[in-house]
């Protein structure tokens, strides 16, 4: 036969094939026939080559058969917030704070203190005018005394009320038993030092300010997670695209195959062509198993921020994204945005906070280079009372039990009080001087740090900005190079069907419209987790996202 006549023939059989098979669509899922299996022969390995109808099984390691969980991405968020260890271990972190305001005011709470003491003694006695005739003085001593104590959180002072009680025994005594009840009152105020603030309430002041530093800690930290929830749902999501694209690939080559087979019989094509066809089955299986990997990554990625142990029944389900993948318009100044990651950065608030508590430190270390003067006074009511010893003649009015020595205490007929002031001032301060100096080169540094995170938020802001409008050009240019591939593999289909074209060319056309496909996927992607990463940058994503995080902890 003539190469014209062949030529005629191979597209007269061609047409005639174009009107009897159906032509798989480009980027549906129409069923295929399945394509014969070629004669097989030894590989270079001494392997044999596997059957090419076999199926492509579903990802099945790790899963339950049949249990898939279907998630919008405000489900996946959620999730997190709820079961994220990160997130439990900071927000934890934030209790441990409120516990340690509990424990610096613990230094306000009063206290009693008690003595209770018997003391019986028995001396020689020389002295003549002792009181008792006696070679030996003996005096039984029972003594119970009370007391309450207290720091005052205003002023710094300390007030301390004292019940003192003692009953003696003695043969030396007028009275026996006697009785000595007294109550004295005393407070301290410092008037310099101490007296604004001291230690104490400066402890108290800085444990509220890292409340509000942990609390601050908290919402970054689980800013940090929903942004990485967010950039985990669109992977998963585009790797399960990717593995649908690479999935329709295989289905064309397959159909290509067959074809192929079909014009093989007749003749109009070589042995060859199916050979080469067949490669290219088995290399576009290998991608579907590549993308199957990557989408368990992907999924385990998500389910490690969603999950609150390694024993979480979440492990064994399939994570189906279904959010779209929608290019919606983002317009927003860089101005603004600048402005917005200013005033919402945790990062910024936990400066301001740190610059606080500096300043706390350094109202606290002048304060400690004063002198010490404290004005202290006492005032103290006196009881007594006793059964006379024989031969004594004491005041009929101190003569009664313990009940007549309380009368007498609360009659404040017998009182004493004091009035004084106390100083204590060094000739040298250098300790104080040293810390109050290095609280003031602190608050620098802070000052300084202060400048270089709003440095680095400018930098990241204008990135941010830049990667979304990246992504929307990048996806508008390819959309539409996937329409022009998806035309361009049509319009090669045709001139195949006509004989016009080869088997190369078609399989070419379909790498490419694949590649197409997967590249405007990737873009849409890009752009999804482009606008996730400009909510985090400008501290948005709680609001942006319909979220309120609560540390369960407010400032006390």
């Amino acid at each position: 036969m003539s190469k014209g006549n062949g030529l005629f023939a191979r597209r007269i059989l061609a047409a005639a094939l174009a009107i009897s098979s159906v032509v798989t669509p480009m980027v549906g899922r129409a069923q295929t026939p399945a394509p014969q299996e070629p004669v097989r022969g030894p590989l270079p390995s001494g392997g044999q080559v596997p059957p090419l109808n076999r199926a492509i099984a579903a990802r099945s390691v790790g899963l339950d058969p049949g249990r898939v969980v279907r998630w919008t991405l405000r489900d996946a968020i959620l999730a997190a917030l709820e079961k994220n260890v990160d997130i439990e271990i900071e927000r934890d972190n934030v209790r441990l704070a409120g516990f340690d305001i509990d424990g610096a005011k613990g230094v306000y709470d009063p206290f009693l203190s008690s003595t209770i003491n018997y003391n019986p003694s028995k001396s020689p006695n020389a002295f003549i005018f002792s009181g008792t005739a006696q070679d030996f003085v003996q005096r039984d001593t029972f003594t119970y005394n009370f007391g309450l104590q207290q720091l005052v959180e205003k002023g710094g002072g300390e007030y301390g009320i004292f019940f003192n009680n003692n009953r003696v025994i003695s043969n030396t005594n007028n009275f026996t038993p006697q009785y000595g009840p007294n109550l004295t009152f005393n407070y301290t105020q410092p008037l310099f030092k101490n007296f604004k603030i001291d230690n104490n309430r400066r402890q108290i002041k800085i444990a509220k300010k890292r409340l509000d530093l942990s609390d601050a800690t908290f919402r970054q930290r689980a800013i940090e997670i929903i942004s990485r929830v967010q950039q985990a749902y669109w992977d998963l999501a585009l790797a399960l695209r990717d593995e649908d694209i690479q999935r329709d690939a295989v289905k064309l080559a397959e159909a290509q195959l067959s074809n192929t087979q079909r014009q093989v019989e007749v003749g109009t094509l070589a042995q060859i062509d199916i050979v080469n066809t067949a490669a290219v089955l088995e290399g576009r299986r290998q991608n579907v198993y590549q993308a199957m990997n990557s989408v368990a990554i992907a999924e385990n990625s998500l389910k490690s921020l969603t999950v609150e142990s390694p024993t979480a029944d979440l492990w064994n389900a399939q994570i189906i994204p279904v959010e779209r993948f929608e290019i919606q318009e983002l317009k927003l100044p860089l101005s603004d945005a600048l402005k917005l990651a200013i005033d919402n950065r945790p990062e910024m608030k936990q400066f301001h906070l740190q610059k606080e508590i500096n300043d706390y430190d350094v109202d606290f270390f002048k304060n400690q280079s004063k002198p010490q003067i404290d004005l202290v006074g006492g005032y103290t009511m006196i009881g007594l009372s006793g059964t006379p010893r024989v031969g004594s003649s004491p005041q009929e009015r101190f003569i009664g039990g313990y009940g007549n020595a309380l009368g007498i205490l609360f009659g404040n007929d017998f009182r004493q009080w004091q009035v004084g002031v106390q100083f204590n001032f060094p000739l040298r301060n250098r300790t104080a001087e040293a810390n109050l100096g290095r609280s003031l080169e602190t608050g620098r540094q802070l000052d300084l740090r202060t400048r270089k995170q709003m440095q680095d938020i400018e930098v990241e802001v204008r990135n941010a900005i830049q990667a979304v409008e990246t992504a929307k050009l990048r996806n508008d240019a390819a959309r539409a190079a996937r329409i022009y591939a998806e035309q361009q593999l049509e319009g090669e289909n045709k001139r195949f069907a006509a004989g016009y074209s080869t088997t190369f060319l078609i399989l070419t056309r379909q790498n490419e419209l694949a590649t197409a496909r997967g590249v405007e996927l990737r873009a849409a992607g890009d752009y999804n987790k482009s606008v996730a990463e400009l909510q985090r940058v400008i501290s948005t994503t709680l609001s942006s996202n319909n979220i309120e995080v609560k540390s369960d902890v407010t400032t006390k």
